[in-house]
């Protein structure tokens, strides 16, 4: 039983490692912006993300966050797009969804 715990000790020790070295490749951190959700980009990220893997972010995004679905992912995408405030695009969908919900 002390050997096993000793493992998984150790196991623990090298993920957290491995978590707080970060991204080990240059390009991984382009390519992590590229595979995040809504909650993680920026808003020059958003930016540069093409017009099908904006929809596909926004609808992860109401998956996870909205329990009402009054708002289809293209109008969400099309709400950030408009709105490119200062604000995180997370802060700027959960304005949209805020002021969809408020108007009904």
């Amino acid at each position: 039983m002390r050997a096993r715990a000793h493992r998984v000790g150790a196991v623990a020790g090298a993920l957290l490692t491995l978590l707080a070295t970060g991204p080990a490749a240059p390009g991984a951190a382009a390519e992590s912006a590229d595979n995040a959700s809504l909650l993680y980009l920026s808003s020059s990220d958003w930016d540069r993300q093409p017009a099908p893997r904006k929809v596909a972010l926004a609808a992860d995004f109401m998956r996870i966050f909205c329990t009402v679905q009054t708002m289809s992912a293209a109008s969400l995408a099309d709400c950030l797009d408009r709105n490119a405030a200062d604000a995180a695009p997370f802060e700027r969908a959960m304005a949209c969804v805020s002021a969809l919900s408020a108007g009904r």
